[in-house]
């Protein structure tokens, strides 16, 4: 009987050390996913803020905003800044406010944004 009861044990404590190492395996990968969102958000600040500089200067020379962020080449930023996925910021006007967004950067799945409303980023 004492023979069952150890190998009973050994049944359990090999369980028990298979869901700690999934557990280990699913937190790296979450740190791994947070740590390359938090990197590609100062990327995008940084890009971003180059972007709303350009749209302040515009809009003190022209009075307004302009309908798209390629009005901005090349006299105010010499291209229009990149989102981490190679692709342009997104820009949306709406009156006298704006949206600058890239997609896929907070834990590479939701959107980071810049609203000039609130002078802020939100994701």
């Amino acid at each position: 009987m004492s023979t069952t009861k150890t190998q009973k044990q050994s049944k359990g404590q090999i369980v028990a050390l298979v869901v700690v190492a999934l557990l280990m395996a699913v937190g790296y990968y979450v740190l791994d996913r947070y740590t390359a969102g938090q990197k590609d958000m100062l990327t995008v600040e940084t890009r971003g803020l180059n972007m709303v500089q350009a749209l302040t200067k515009f809009r003190q020379e022209s009075g307004a905003l302009p309908d798209s962020l390629d009005k901005l080449t090349p006299k105010f930023v010499p291209a229009v800044s990149k989102c981490p996925n190679g692709e342009p910021m997104a820009y949306q006007v709406s009156g006298n406010d704006y949206t600058l967004t890239c997609q896929g950067v907070v834990f590479k799945t939701k959107p980071y944004s810049y609203d000039s409303k609130t002078q802020g980023w939100i994701g």
